[in-house]
């Protein structure tokens, strides 16, 4: 009786692995409405839309409190973490949403690749709390990152992508509305 139990078992847990999904699916959140997400991405962290202060980087960031190289901005901010499984050369998706800006009419205001962003631009985007959100961003820190900056009118776009062996991420913030006055 007993291999006979677990004859019938063996199929029903066959069918159960089946039904699930081959795929992780986005966690709560959208796509912001200027940037359609890199093919196969999938929405890890996601902030909707709230009057906030940012900082952007303009050079390269030697610690995540520095105070050089960096311009502050205030509207509303939508915050989007996505990853993306397997890893794909960073250099990919840079061009892909180089691609979008210029389609979209975004000029490209700051860009860097690996060491050439300082040692704290990592830590300024995903921990320091001045532009992601404590918490929200699954954060990579090696030399295989890329960050640009652009800006179409009062609306500005800032990408962190990051390769790691197994993901890579891709972190967007996207401030539209600008309030203050110093960049007008």
């Amino acid at each position: 009786m007993r291999g006979r139990s677990l004859g019938m078992a063996l199929p029903m847990l066959a069918a159960l692995f089946a039904a699930a999904p081959l795929r992780a699916q986005d966690s709560e959140g959208q796509d912001h409405a200027a940037l359609p997400r890199y093919p196969g991405a999938i929405i890890d962290g996601y902030r909707a839309p709230s009057l906030d202060e940012i900082v952007l980087p303009t050079g390269p960031v030697t610690n995540e409190t520095a105070q050089a190289n960096l311009a502050p901005h205030t509207g509303q901010v939508t915050h989007i973490d996505y990853r993306l499984t397997p890893a794909t050369a960073p250099l990919q998706i840079e061009r892909y949403y180089t691609g979008l800006f210029q389609k979209q009419g975004f000029k490209t205001v700051y860009a860097c690749v690996g060491p050439a962003c300082g040692a704290g631009m990592g830590g300024l985007i995903l921990n320091s709390g001045r532009i992601a959100p404590t918490g929200l961003a699954d954060g990579l820190f090696n030399d295989r990152i890329r960050v640009l900056v652009a800006r179409r009118g009062d609306t500005w776009v800032l990408l962190h992508i990051a390769e790691g062996p197994d993901r890579s991420q891709i972190y967007e913030a996207v401030l539209e509305g600008q309030t203050d006055t110093a960049d007008r």
